[in-house]
Formats: C-alpha cells, structure tokens, sequence
C-alpha cells in the first residue's frame, strides 16, 4: 500500500501540515509506504492549455509535477490538505489541480484507475458545513482523474497554529482515515 500525499498551506507546520500528516502517520503505522509533498516548496507551473497531453499521455511542462505524476499512478491512495482562502483552496493547490488534467484521457476518463483521497481542510469560518457546496463541487471535478474523495476532515477555527493538533477528535479522525484508504 502507497500513500501520498499532498500540503497546499505555504506553512510547513501549520494547522493543514499537521493534520495531512497524521493521516500518513497511522497508513505508516498500519504497514503502508507514505509520502508527503509540501507544494510551496515546489516548481510547479500553471497548466498552459497546450492541450499536449491529449495526444501524449503526459504533461509537456518540464517542471516538479513529473515526480509528481509518478508517484500519484503508483500510489493506491491519496491525502490532499489544504487551508481555505477566499472560499476556495489555495493557489498552491489549485496549481495541483489544474495540472492533474493529464491524469485523464481524451474522453475524460481516469488513465491510472481508481484511487482514494482523504480531503483535508483547514479553514478560519466556525462552522464545518459553511463551505459544504464548495467541497461537494471539488469532489465532483477529481472524479474524472479517477480520484474518489472517501472522506473530508475539516478543521475549524484555525486561526492560530496549533488548533488541530490540539482539537483530539480532528487528530484521532486523521489518524484513523487509514481504515478508509484500504
């Protein structure tokens, strides 16, 4: 079992962080591989719409994503953690997103089968459902990648570092996300 995952919060060790890795923290404990990228750390470019990868199966931009992209169609399942900023995910992931367009065929069909997500939000609004619509949505448009969101953990009143480390039910709902991914 792979897992990789993703953190789409320019803070290494911020709220989003921690919880992303307390989902690869018990897939480790219970036997799978893991793997985290922090993508504020990375050279990714903005997709450029050459429609390249239609044709090729890949992505034309010679930048981090080609690693990238290895490690998602070997990997059984995915954690995607990202803070919500202005209603929606960050542009560190929104990067991600749109370059994940290769993933798919011409007819919008997933090129590496199956492969379940873990999302993971972080936001400052108080209340879990406020951006309810907005998340049902993203699930819907990573299913043609062949991602199927199998759980949301969603962190509230993160104003501060440090909130969902020390909110127990959040961390012991990461930790146990693993029972999912199998």
């Amino acid at each position: 079992m792979k897992v990789v995952g993703f953190v789409g919060s320019p803070r290494k060790n911020g709220n989003t962080s921690d919880i992303v890795k307390e989902v690869l923290k018990g897939a480790k404990d219970n036997g799978a591989e893991t793997k985290v990228y922090y993508l504020n750390d990375l050279n990714i470019k903005g997709c450029q719409g050459c429609l390249y990868c239609r044709e090729n199966e890949e992505c034309i931009i010679n930048d981090d994503m080609k690693d990238i992209y290895e490690d998602v169609k070997n990997a059984d399942s995915l954690v995607l953690g990202t803070p919500v900023y202005i209603c929606q995910v960050s542009a560190q992931t929104k990067l991600l997103l749109d370059r994940f367009f290769p993933l798919t065929d011409k007819k919008h069909n997933p090129r590496f089968g199956e492969k379940k997500l873990v999302m993971v939000y972080t936001q400052a609004a108080p209340f879990k459902n406020v951006f309810r619509k907005y998340f049902r949505y993203l699930k819907k448009s990573l299913k043609p990648m062949g991602f199927k969101v199998i759980s949301n953990i969603v962190a509230t009143k993160c104003f501060e570092k440090k909130v969902a480390i020390n909110n127990k039910k959040i961390m012991k709902k990461a930790y146990n996300a693993y029972k999912k991914l199998y």
